[in-house]
């Protein structure tokens, strides 16, 4: 009788043991990789191309060299004040991006090209920007950005394997 129990018991670890590797091995996170889901192996490719470098909040600076957007486009947009507003980065000297009083999101300080006064124009947190770099596709959050600057249209031409 006890070797029956001792070979239920093996059994029952086995189902358990199979039910928690079928768990883990269908486990979204791990399928995803060690950047998950967000890893930007694919960028959006707008119809003009644009450079910039972008400064995040660690201080590291990163060289976008073409297909900078912001959402997939070639334009910031948000809001200012009780309505909205697109500014195309033709017209962007500089963004510099502000915590603001709503903590999902952010504060941009546009220094447009005209030299007017900067425009302050309220960002969702969690938008991402897009760039291709030498070193191969950026992505960062506005939350995850200190600055946007130096903005260039550029010729694209689509290095191999990216």
């Amino acid at each position: 009788m006890r070797n029956r129990w001792i070979g239920i018991g093996f059994v029952l670890v086995g189902l358990v043991s199979a039910a928690g590797l079928a768990l883990v091995v269908s486990s979204p996170g791990l399928a995803t990789g060690v950047m998950g889901a967000d890893a930007p192996s694919r960028i959006p490719k707008p119809a003009s191309s644009f450079s910039a470098t972008f400064r995040d909040i660690g201080g590291t600076e990163v060289q976008g060299t073409s297909l900078v957007t912001f959402n997939g486009e070639v334009f910031l947009y948000g809001r200012y004040g009780a309505g909205q507003v697109t500014i195309p980065f033709e017209r962007i000297t500089e963004i510099r991006i502000e915590k603001a009083t709503d903590p999902l999101k952010r504060t941009a300080v546009v220094t447009l090209n005209d030299g007017g006064d900067p425009v302050r124009v309220e960002l969702e947190d969690d938008t991402a920007w897009y760039a291709r770099t030498r070193f191969g596709n950026y992505k960062a959050e506005v939350r995850e950005l200190a600055s946007v600057r130096g903005f260039q249209r550029v010729q694209t031409g689509a290095p191999a394997g990216q």
